[in-house]
């Protein structure tokens, strides 16, 4: 019974990874970096959200402007930094993303400092518990609802990728950037809003995670860190694969907390990413690679 509760109490933690993976997967698809420095992103989003609800007082209004601001931090990290040299060179790109992550985590020091700033829940609810026979399961009635929110955003990103014309736009230039260039797709308009829903993203997941975390300038380290392995599991080309692959991921770290000892659970995760590396490149939903033109 142990196992189930484990696999429970993996589920909502690991819906989380799965978003994370999402944000992540959709830069590097569409634009072809890894950003380095997206947990850290969505934290300056959780601050902002934090300064905000103590000036505002309404948390949800709170939420509503810091995932706005997360969006138009996205854009200006594309316009101002990326555009600029995207046809000069992706690993400058990616050195770009490196120095934003230790930015982002001077200016979190420097403007709130390093003491815990505490958001609250964004509903309460009273946990779940299922008798069992002799057995009780228990699920928190706030994990539930951030199962819930993670895998609605999460379906609702993949139905406005396939049903809308800036989804449409999106994959284009994925697969082809000239190609969509020719057609009169705005190219960089579509990198622009690929970046503002990537970090908004980030932001969300910062926001959810916060009430257990705390604020602080590290509480995304981890989340990227997964995020990345989420991605890898299931295969950054396939959103269904980083969800997929953020359940596997959480499910499997709260079994290796409970029946080996939590301080194995990130050598085991990081094991977990070289055997996939090197047994299944692509993820077990990712699709092989035929190169970008």
């Amino acid at each position: 019974m142990l196992i189930l509760q484990s696999v429970i109490l993996g589920i909502p933690q690991g819906a989380l990874y799965g978003l994370m993976a999402i944000g992540i997967s959709l830069i590097f698809k569409t634009v072809g970096v890894m950003n380095f420095s997206h947990g850290h992103a969505g934290m300056i989003g959780a601050y902002v959200a934090f300064s905000l609800y103590l000036i505002t007082n309404n948390f949800f209004v709170s939420i509503i402007l810091a995932i706005i601001f997360g969006f138009s931090l996205g854009l200006l990290i594309e316009k101002f930094l990326m555009r600029p040299i995207k046809h000069l060179s992706h690993g400058a790109m990616l050195i770009i993303t490196l120095g934003l992550l230790m930015v982002f985590e001077g200016l979190a020091i420097m403007i709130w400092g390093t003491e815990f700033k505490v958001l609250p829940e964004i509903i309460s609810l009273p946990p779940v518990i299922l008798n069992l026979k002799e057995n009780i399961l228990v699920m928190p009635g706030n994990d539930i609802f951030i199962s819930i929110i993670a895998i609605f955003i999460s379906l609702s990103l993949t139905i406005f990728l396939k049903f809308t014309k800036i989804g449409t736009a999106i994959r284009a230039r994925s697969q082809d950037e000239i190609g969509s260039d020719v057609v009169g797709i705005n190219v960089n308009l579509v990198d622009s809003i690929v970046w503002g829903i990537g970090i908004s993203i980030s932001v969300i997941v910062a926001i959810l995670i916060s009430p257990k975390t705390y604020v602080n300038p590290n509480m995304m380290v981890n989340m990227q860190l997964y995020g990345f392995t989420a991605g890898v599991i299931g295969g950054f080309s396939s959103f269904f694969g980083a969800i997929i692959g953020g359940l596997i991921l959480g499910i499997l770290e709260k079994i290796v907390g409970m029946y080996i000892s939590p301080d194995y659970q990130l050598s085991i995760i990081l094991l977990l990413i070289i055997l996939v590396l090197v047994f299944k490149p692509t993820g077990l939903f990712g699709k092989r690679s035929e190169g970008r033109v």
